[in-house]
């Protein structure tokens, strides 16, 4: 019998199995260690479809090692069909609904005695990882994996600039871009989803090599078996995720990303992740690891390799071997693996995709934190997909109070290049949700190569070009970002580390003593009480617990 169900009451006890029978299990399971399998399956979101099958395969390698498992879900929306409108405010509330609901789950149904993570998108896998670390019970993580794509990213980057050019139609477009995602699986481009499963990987709390291997193959099903026997071996053992996850594994993971040059997002996730146990990380910190560790792999939007290349290259097991001295070798997996133990056992490396320390893509991770008048806190860039020419660049700020009226600009066609792109009110509080700006992003590519955007909102990891976001303070806060104008020439400037509007202090000083923010609240319960407790965007924008810090 698992340790949580024989501790309880013998009544209590009897009448738990009782119920449990009457869900069609038998007494004979009742008497097992009892397995939770969190599972983020859903129809809306194809990087999460082959979620059904991967748990089936999970519950086999638990039975086998004499476990009883048993399946409960939670909500997982998906980004992809939330981008370019006023559902992306809901995106990154989520993250704390799904880490929530999943606690009240366990804790409520407190008979477990471990816990399989099935998700595979966007915030539903940092709000996994964020619930593991918080219920600190036997815990290991799978994924779905890549889909593998059947056009190449310029062919998908050409249908999208074709339809809005008016060269072909909706069907056209929809019917083939669909084939960058010719079966269920994740994005096939280093995303905030592929991002977090290698953040997974990195800390411990996943299979080697289970974060990149491709989706709906004999190997994914392999590694969902072997997840199955594994939490049964780690619950056996009593090892809980703050046993072997610790500050150097949150490095170790943070150095993969900089290695990666990966989503942006993840500097939201990883300290948000951290602070369950206590740790804290900011933007700073992030951006010093990145100063500090070469970029290394060149999957899109970095480069023309899909992830599926990249699980081929060797995935984030050759990443490790590729770092090498530059990690915490002596941080331990859920296996009890060390990091240098992970390393010695790749075989392989494609060095086209994923390239030695003394042959990197770029001296140093893909990463860059600015700060400036118009940032006092911080603002990201990803140099990684910045064009040659735009490291240091200067413009006229065409200011937009929201996403609808940036993209109304674009449509009308208001943007011109050498313009720099100002969209406020989409910042954790200011939205409230923070939205993420990829459609925007995107639309300013067919305008020209020549053109910035600077936000508080967010982008994904398939963002090209000049894109600063994550800025703080936000408008919301009183930022100096609220009291730009039209034609004000603001200057980033890359190598500095530098983002400023170029006004005088005191003109900053005398527009900031007159400001006062848009009121962006009233139009959901759960937005405005995201807004009301949502703290720092460096700090990870977890929840301020005590509103009276």
């Amino acid at each position: 019998m698992g340790k949580k169900l024989e501790s309880l009451p013998r009544f209590t006890r009897a009448l738990i199995k009782s119920h449990l029978i009457a869900c069609g299990f038998s007494y004979e399971d009742t008497e097992r260690p009892i397995i939770g399998i969190v599972n983020s399956w859903n129809e809306f979101n194809h990087g999460h479809i082959p979620q059904r099958e991967i748990a089936e395969k999970v519950k086999d390698g638990v039975r086998s090692k004499g476990g009883f498992p048993i399946e409960f879900d939670t909500i997982a929306p998906c980004d992809a069909l939330a981008q370019g409108y006023e559902a992306m405010d809901f995106i990154l509330p989520s993250r704390e609904v799904i880490s929530d609901s999943i606690e009240a789950m366990v804790l409520s149904q407190n008979i477990l005695d471990g816990l399989v993570f099935i998700s595979s998108c966007d915030k539903i896998t940092p709000a996994m990882l964020m619930a593991a670390l918080r219920l600190n019970l036997p815990s290991i993580h799978i994924c779905s994996g890549t889909c593998t794509p059947a056009i190449s990213f310029a062919q998908s980057k050409k249908l999208r600039n074709e339809f809005l050019t008016g060269k072909i139609s909706e069907r056209e477009l929809a019917e083939g871009n669909a084939k960058l995602y010719p079966q269920p699986g994740i994005c096939p481009y280093i995303g905030t989803a592929q991002s977090m499963n290698c953040v997974a990987e990195a800390l411990g709390l996943a299979l080697p090599g289970s974060a990149a291997c491709p989706s709906c193959t004999n190997e994914r099903s392999s590694y969902a078996i072997r997840t199955g026997e594994m939490i049964m071996d780690v619950v056996r053992r009593g090892l809980r995720p703050s046993d072997f996850i610790t500050k150097a594994s949150f490095d170790n993971a943070l150095m993969v990303m900089a290695a990666l040059a990966a989503s942006m997002n993840h500097l939201l996730h990883v300290p948000a992740i951290a602070s369950e146990i206590g740790i804290e990380i900011d933007f700073d910190y992030i951006g010093e690891i990145n100063d500090r560790t070469p970029q290394l792999c060149t999957v899109n939007p970095n480069g023309e390799h899909s992830m599926a290349d990249f699980a081929h290259a060797g995935g984030v097991p050759a990443v490790l071997k590729q770092l090498g001295g530059l990690l915490n070798e002596d941080c331990t997996n859920v296996e009890g693996k060390t990091v240098r133990q992970i390393a010695e056992e790749v075989a392989y490396i494609d060095e086209k995709v994923i390239r030695s320390v003394a042959h990197p893509v770029n001296e140093t991770g893909g990463i860059v934190i600015l700060k400036g008048n118009i940032a006092r806190n911080n603002a990201v860039v990803k140099r990684s997909t910045i064009p040659a020419g735009m490291m240091k660049f200067s413009g006229p700020a065409m200011v937009y109070d929201g996403e609808e009226e940036a993209t109304e600009a674009i449509e009308k066609g208001k943007i011109k290049e050498g313009d720099i792109v100002v969209i406020r009110y989409v910042g954790p509080k200011g939205g409230p949700g923070m939205r993420e700006l990829h459609r925007v992003a995107g639309a300013l590519k067919s305008i020209g190569e020549k053109v910035a955007v600077v936000t508080e909102g967010r982008f994904s990891g398939a963002t090209g070009g000049l894109a600063v976001g994550y800025l703080g303070p936000e408008s919301a806060e009183g930022g100096a970002i609220g009291v730009v104008k039209d034609g004000d020439i603001i200057e980033i400037d890359i190598a500095s580390r530098t983002i400023n509007v170029l006004l005088p202090d005191e003109e900053i000083a005398r527009r900031l003593s007159t400001f006062v923010p848009k009121k962006t609240t009233g139009r959901a319960k759960l937005l405005d009480e995201y807004a009301r407790r949502v703290g720092p965007v460096n700090n990870g924008a977890v929840r301020i617990r005590d509103l009276e810090q």
